[in-house]
């Protein structure tokens, strides 16, 4: 082979020494050739490429179709506020023994979801009763309220999911919504229901309040609509006074009245008050003037048209934008930082900024602890949720926490709001997670329970406080933890770490607990005081 290559070679050679009449050119000529000719391009390679089809199924086809129709969530268009059932992350989490108890009706049935079950079939018994007692007082016509729910029976059915509600045609699932709507105002209105014993009552009040039993607040409005003015001020009045004996709050404003989704919903306002939560949104919402709303509606428009813009200039960008994102997502940098905000904390180059992320990080873990460090609870002076605040005093701190009734039906009234705030249609506050979540960061054994009874904010009725703290355990279970009162937990945090106002609470705590350590405490100063006299005069000349 490499004899090949230099016989080659040499050819080659000769080739370009020899003229166009076979004699051989001078090497003058050669070297003048190859300055003005240049470099000799090279030569062309044919490229052999070989094409591979690959067919798209049907099935990817729909797919890409998917992909390519995909649209931004928007809030759904109906006029009444849809109706979930328990999110799938918590029927994932919770046994079928619990989430029957808890989830479930066990009395009677309000709306499709359980409508038909073998054991509510006595619940079903007393609505005509109902219905009649109501529509009697009211001085309403059955037909009538009937018309009126069957013309909005669409809005009502969208509220619910498809799978419960097609099995009911329209006049089925009008009739359903009539029967429990008069059902539940007659309930409200009247607080008792002659054929139903005690227990009963207990069960269809706590029925009420789940999530999966949510009759559309629109659906109550049309039935009592319809009665004269004074039934209809009389009937708001019983919603009221009711809804605010069963959360156990002081009063319900009627305002609160206008736009609830359902009981549930009705029932977490009633509990939020008009703190941080949705009612101060909806109050400042009603009391805007209508110029106002006429510019944000200006304004608005313009914002839209600038978002237009936006988009389609970002539209020629996608890909580089998208290749950009991932880029960064891979690096290490944002996943140290995802890690770091995982864990609470963020540690920054410069001193200042890491002394802030570490206030930030809680330390304290109990009521116990808290108290130790001179941090003393008293009762808000309401039963709103929302209402807590921290004062910091020197060496002593107050912490403030609203009343709280703890019986069986707390548990299950807790689950179904959590399950409620969990939900995409739901309040985006999470008012009442965010509540849970910090006092189960407060309640972590039996004594802590005791020291909020002691100071009149918790009302014990299971007879336990083992029982207690153990409730608050199993709702807050599996919950992500909010930072909703990040402002009360920053400054409880700032009185935590000042150590010298620590340690004068934490000895005041340790040594004046009691009054008898206290007397001990001034018998002794008083003895070393007339011990210090006597001395005092036992020296001569005194």
């Amino acid at each position: 082979m490499e004899e090949e290559q230099e016989l080659i070679m040499n050819v080659g050679e000769k080739e370009e020494e020899e003229e166009e009449g076979g004699q051989p050119r001078p090497s003058s000529w050669r070297k003048n050739c190859d300055q003005t000719e240049g470099p000799k391009p090279e030569p062309e390679i044919e490229e052999h490429r070989i094409d591979i089809i690959v067919e798209i199924s049907d099935k990817v086809k729909n797919w890409i179709g998917s992909v390519g129709n995909a649209k931004e969530r928007t809030p759904s268009q109906n006029p009444w506020p849809s109706i979930p059932k328990v999110p799938d992350q918590i029927q994932r989490g919770t046994t079928p023994s619990d989430f029957k108890k808890f989830y479930e009706p066990r009395v009677i049935s309000f709306g499709p979801y359980h409508h038909g079950k073998p054991h509510l079939h006595s619940g079903e018994n007393i609505k005509p009763l109902c219905a009649k007692e109501f529509l009697a007082a009211s001085h309403q016509s059955i037909e009538d309220v009937y018309k009126k729910i069957k013309s909005n029976i669409k809005a009502a059915r969208k509220c619910y999911d498809r799978r419960p509600t097609n099995k009911y045609d329209d006049e089925t699932l009008a009739w359903m919504m009539l029967m429990d709507g008069c059902f539940i105002l007659q309930f409200i209105c009247r607080g008792n229901i002659e054929v139903l014993r005690g227990h009963q009552l207990y069960f269809v009040q706590e029925d009420m309040f789940l999530l999966e039993n949510q009759l559309p607040f629109g659906v109550l409005k049309l039935i009592f609509g319809g009665a004269s003015l004074s039934t209809i001020d009389k009937i708001k009045q019983c919603f009221t006074a009711n809804i605010a004996r069963l959360a156990r709050v002081s009063t319900v404003s009627e305002m609160q009245l206008e736009k609830p989704a359902h009981l549930l919903d009705l029932l977490r306002s009633a509990l939020l008050g008009s703190g941080r939560g949705g009612d101060k949104k909806m109050i400042s919402k009603q009391q805007q003037p209508e110029q106002d709303s006429a510019q944000e509606q200006e304004e608005k428009q313009k914002a839209d048209e600038q978002q237009k813009e936006q988009k389609a200039a970002n539209n020629n960008n996608n890909t580089h934008d998208c290749w950009r994102m991932m880029k960064e997502f891979l690096s290490f940098q944002c996943l140290f930082q995802m890690i770091r905000r995982r864990l609470g904390r963020s540690k920054e180059t410069t001193s200042s900024s890491s002394q802030d992320d570490n206030n930030k990080w809680q330390t304290f873990r109990n009521i116990r602890e808290l108290k130790a460090a001179g941090i003393h609870f008293q009762p808000s002076g309401t039963s709103f949720l929302t209402d807590i605040s921290f004062e910091s005093h020197f060496f002593y701190g107050y912490l403030k926490l609203p009343f709280l009734l703890i019986d069986d039906s707390t548990k299950p009234m807790f689950l179904n709001l959590v399950a409620y705030e969990m939900c995409p249609d739901a309040p985006e506050d999470y008012e009442v997670t965010s509540f849970l979540c910090f006092l189960d960061s407060l309640i972590d054994h039996p004594d802590d329970v005791k020291e909020l009874r002691s100071k009149k904010i918790l009302y014990n009725s299971l007879g336990s406080d083992e029982e207690v703290a153990r409730i608050f355990n199993e709702i807050t279970d599996g919950l992500v933890y909010l930072d909703d009162f990040e402002d009360v937990k920053d400054d409880i945090q700032k009185h935590y770490d000042k150590r010298v106002n620590t340690w004068i609470a934490q000895a005041l705590h340790d040594h004046f607990s009691s009054p008898w350590t206290i007397m001990a405490f001034i018998a002794a100063v008083f003895i070393i005081f007339l011990t210090g006299v006597q001395t005092y005069f036992a020296i001569p000349g005194n």
